[in-house]
């Protein structure tokens, strides 16, 4: 492996997020100067946050989240600072018990944005990252089971048209997580203790079901890829 300085206009202008490769849409998309505009667009949306009432926040965040996906094509998901402005949504729908929109923002950054910042799939980042992901989806199956018959659909949300094993899904992600912390953390590490600490989802097969986490990853993904920002 070797390394060098690139001073090609898109590595200059800090363009490529530190990847390897200037990606097309860099290439045969938005210009350079207009990429810097949306960039700086989105900063002073995202500045304007901080004081701002629980619903004029959405709304700012809003504001800032439609910038960008009107240039998803030629605005990677991953280039800063759209991920910061999706990660301070998640958060926010978080916190205002909207679960499943949470969970989907927590979703598109888990296939479409960490995998490109963190390469590495143990890095302690993106492993922090899947945990808070596992997090939400044991509050959107617990908030699910505990509501009413004809609230729980609401709970889902547009994630119900997915037919998702949530069970499958939780155990997943679980084993995901366990497999990475000798990696990431080591198995002595804080994060280790504080995580063996926590209680674990059950198996589906106690209730008679299959485990079949690549299948429910990949309706998880098809989620992420179709539900529209």
């Amino acid at each position: 492996m070797y390394y060098f300085n690139c001073a090609c206009e898109y590595c200059t202008n800090e363009l490529t997020c530190g990847l390897p490769d200037v990606p097309t849409a860099l290439k045969n998309g938005l210009s350079s100067a207009k990429i810097l505009d949306l960039e700086a667009e989105g900063e002073r949306l995202q500045a304007l946050v901080g004081d701002a009432t629980p619903a004029d926040k959405i709304k700012l965040l809003d504001q800032a989240m439609k910038l960008f996906v009107a240039y998803k094509d030629t605005y990677p998901v991953w280039r800063h600072p759209w991920p910061s402005i999706r990660d301070e949504m998640r958060l926010l729908q978080w916190n205002l018990d909207h679960w499943s929109t949470a969970t989907v923002h927590a979703l598109k950054a888990y296939f479409f944005i960490d995998p490109m910042l963190y390469p590495n799939p143990w890095h302690p980042v993106r492993i922090q990252r899947v945990f808070v992901l596992s997090k939400l989806v044991h509050e959107l199956q617990y908030q699910m089971f505990a509501s009413p018959d004809d609230n729980g659909d609401r709970v889902e949300g547009e994630l119900k048209e997915y037919n998702i094993n949530w069970l499958s899904v939780n155990k997943g992600l679980e084993e995901e997580i366990e497999a990475a912390i000798p990696k990431a953390f080591g198995t002595e590490s804080g994060f280790a203790e504080e995580y063996r600490r926590l209680p674990k989802s059950e198996s589906p097969e106690k209730y008679g079901m299959r485990m079949d986490w690549v299948g429910e990853r990949a309706k998880l993904e098809r989620a992420a890829r179709e539900i529209v920002d």
